[in-house]
Order: structure tokens, then C-alpha cells, then sequence
């Protein structure tokens, strides 16, 4: 009977392709779709809710929250340190972690910060950079395997994204991140003393006359992630920060912003969902008007068929076995189809991830959801649906009994 089917279905191939075409580009649509989202939903919540507040330059809250939590955009400006060692004496933080991010290595942002900042991460080869340390690096997972970088590694950074000019202190690589499948594995981390050194070495070597800008100067930061001890102290703080004016060692005054990470993020959120809900209604637009054109196709099929059914009742086949076998032929097409539609849908995950990476996400091949499978299956069983209904309807109207 197996035999059988699959040689029905090659001399149909024609109707075959265009069902199994049919198939693969309405569930390959809507389990990307819904893969996608859901990534970046739990991508981008994921890590709103490690602070309690984001203190940094005035300008724009959703560029801050970005940059700080998921290295996208530029920093918004820089801020005196001082403000950095007047939250950490606070007695409402329990840590205000400094963050700064300048310079890239082979395309890749480089962040000067403090060990606690990767609190949680684990270190999948060496260690962690020293907390008093400088001039050394721990890399994401990522750009380890593209730069084919280990542990002892001199890495040089640059000032432009072109890395026309190189700084002439390298970074030795003491420790190499576990892939996390998110922003932080593209990302190099650094003693925020490190930026320092390195931006006053360069400036140091400037020629005269030239007009290059270092927004790093030592003492400075770009924004400062505080944890307090319970959520009515960042609500305070917030409160206090946004807005204030300090003044540097210069003389130089800078006006703060002090944001509540998941209140940006679920604005955020909430703008993406409209978008996101716009393209599930296109999915299942494309999805209901394929299942009508695998319904025509298949009934078609059967339609013609009636010369081969008529053939078969003849030299005696049951009409039972006739049923199994036009069963069979559709679920070997659906099975096969809705297995390459998830396989099309990896394919253009990895062709996404350069796009998603820049809203900060990694996304993950292998993870898969449960409501992915119940997609499929729904499919598979829409795909063969038909061919059941009018065999059993042929059968009906048959007057012959086996």
C-alpha cells in the first residue's frame, strides 16, 4: 500500500509540489512568526528586571535603557563618576554597577564596567577581569568563535568602526563567556579603568590639529545600574535623580535622567505589539488561504482520481483499502511538509539574527515552543482533513460493499 502511494504521488508530482510549496510557506510563516516574538519579548524582559533604576545622562529614556541593558544605540552622553560613588554610599542600593561602552573590536562594542555587572554569566574558559585590574578582557562566546580568540589573547580595539585607528595598547583575554544566546555574546567586557587608560593613552599621542572627539575622559561614565533594597527606594531615587544637575571636578555641569527599566521596556513592548499582532493576523490570513488552496488541490485530485478508484473496485480492492491508500499518499505529503516548514523557518531565523541582534536578542535555533508543535500538527491535520472527508463521502455514495 506504502509502495503504492508513493508512486501515485510521483506520478502527480506536479499537485504534490504546489501542496507541499503551500504548506511549507503557511506554517513555515506562522512558526517563525511566532518563534520570533516570543524570543524577543523574553529577550528584552529578561533583563529589565536585574535593576531597579538606570541613572544617566538627560536625553532620551528608551536610547538609556537600550544601550545600557542590551548594547544597542549610542550612549546617550557621559556623567561625572562622582555620581557613581555617591549611589554606592546610599544606604537604599545595595549596588550601583558603572557602565560605559566606547570603542569596538572588529565591529564588536566594548563595555567598561565592574565584575558585577556580569554577576550571573557563566565563564566558559579562564576568568573574570580583575576588579582593580586594567588591560584585560572577558569576550562573548561569539566573538571568541568568529575571531577564533582563547584565553591569552592580545585583542586591539578602535575608535572608529572602520578600526582605522587601532589603539596601541591591547587587551589581553582572560576569560571567554558561555554562550547565552543573547546580546552578551557579542559583546567585549572590560575594567571601566580600562576605557579610561586607553582614551587618555590616545590622547596623550594625538597630533596637533587634529580634530578627533574621545567622549571617555577618565572620571566618566555613561550610565549607572542601581539595585536598591526594595522597590519603594527606586521609585525615591528615581524621583531624586531625574533631572539634578552635578558638577564635575572641572567645573563642568551635567543635568541626570534616572529611569525605571521595566517601565521603559513595557513601553517599548507595548509599541512592538501592535506591529507584532499585525503580522500573527497576516499569518493567519495566509495561513487560511493556503489551507483553501490545499483544500481545492487535494479535492481536485480526488476528483480525477475517480477514473483509478472506479479501476481498482474493478479487479477488486475494497473501497476500506482505497480510502487507506489516498489516506496515506496525503499524510506522507503533510508529514513531509510541515517537517520542511519548520526546517525553512531555523533557516530564516539564522538569516534574521543580524536584525534582531540590533533590539539586542540573540536569537536561539534550538529553542523550540510547545504552541510550535501544536502550529504543525494543526497543519498536517488541516493537509489531510480533505482527503479523508471525500474518500469517506465516495464511500457513502459507493452502492458496491467490500
Amino acid at each position: 500500500m506504502l509502495k503504492f502511494a508513493l508512486k501515485n504521488m510521483a506520478i502527480k508530482k506536479a499537485q504534490v509540489i504546489l501542496v507541499v510549496f503551500s504548506i511549507v510557506i503557511s506554517a513555515g510563516i506562522a512558526v517563525l512568526a511566532y518563534n520570533v516574538a516570543m524570543q524577543v519579548d523574553e529577550g528584552i524582559t529578561g533583563n529589565a528586571g536585574y535593576y531597579s533604576a538606570i541613572v544617566g545622562p538627560a536625553g532620551s529614556n528608551t536610547q538609556l535603557a537600550m544601550n545600557t541593558m542590551y548594547f544597542t544605540d549610542e550612549p546617550v552622553g557621559t556623567i561625572p563618576y562622582g555620581v557613581v560613588t555617591s549611589l554606592q554610599q546610599d544606604s537604599r542600593v545595595t549596588s550601583a554597577i558603572p557602565f560605559a561602552m566606547a570603542d569596538n573590536y572588529n565591529g564588536y562594542g566594548v563595555v567598561g564596567t565592574t565584575p558585577a555587572f556580569l554577576d550571573g554569566k557563566e565563564v566558559e574558559q579562564g576568568g573574570m577581569f580583575a576588579q582593580d585590574g586594567v588591560m584585560e578582557a572577558v569576550v562573548g562566546s561569539n566573538i571568541a568563535k568568529y575571531n577564533s580568540l582563547k584565553v591569552g589573547d592580545v585583542i586591539y580595539t578602535s575608535h572608529s568602526a572602520n578600526g582605522s585607528d587601532l589603539h596601541a595598547q591591547g587587551l589581553t583575554v582572560v576569560g571567554i563567556l558561555k554562550q547565552s544566546h543573547s546580546s552578551y555574546d557579542n559583546i567585549v567586557f572590560t575594567q571601566i579603568k580600562t576605557l579610561w587608560e586607553v582614551h587618555e593613552h590616545a590622547e596623550e599621542h594625538e597630533e596637533e590639529g587634529e580634530e578627533e572627539e574621545h567622549h571617555h575622559h577618565a572620571g566618566t561614565v555613561c550610565a549607572i545600574l542601581v539595585s536598591t533594597k526594595n522597590p519603594g527606594y527606586a521609585m525615591q531615587l528615581v524621583s531624586e535623580y531625574d533631572g539634578k544637575i552635578v558638577t564635575d571636578g572641572d567645573g563642568d555641569s551635567a543635568t541626570l535622567q534616572a529611569i525605571e527599566p521595566m517601565s521603559v521596556v513595557r513601553g517599548v513592548l507595548n509599541d512592538a505589539d501592535d506591529t507584532k499582532y499585525i503580522v500573527f493576523v497576516l499569518c493567519a490570513v495566509i495561513l487560511v488561504m493556503n489551507i483553501m488552496i490545499i483544500s481545492v488541490i487535494t479535492l481536485l485530485n480526488m476528483y480525477h482520481s475517480a477514473g483509478e478508484i472506479s479501476l481498482m473496485r474493478l479487479i477488486g480492492i475494497g473501497m476500506g483499502k482505497i480510502n487507506l491508500l489516498y489516506i496515506i499518499q496525503n499524510s506522507i505529503i503533510g508529514l513531509c511538509s510541515v517537517i520542511l516548514a519548520f526546517a525553512v523557518s531555523r533557516l530564516c531565523m539564522r538569516l534574521m539574527n543580524g536584525y534582531v541582534e540590533s533590539m539586542g536578542v540573540v536569537l536561539d535555533m534550538g529553542k523550540v515552543y510547545p504552541l510550535e508543535f501544536v502550529i504543525l500538527f494543526a497543519v498536517f491535520l488541516i493537509s489531510v482533513l480533505p482527503t479523508v472527508i471525500r474518500t469517506f463521502s465516495m464511500s457513502r455514495k459507493d452502492s458496491i460493499t467490500d
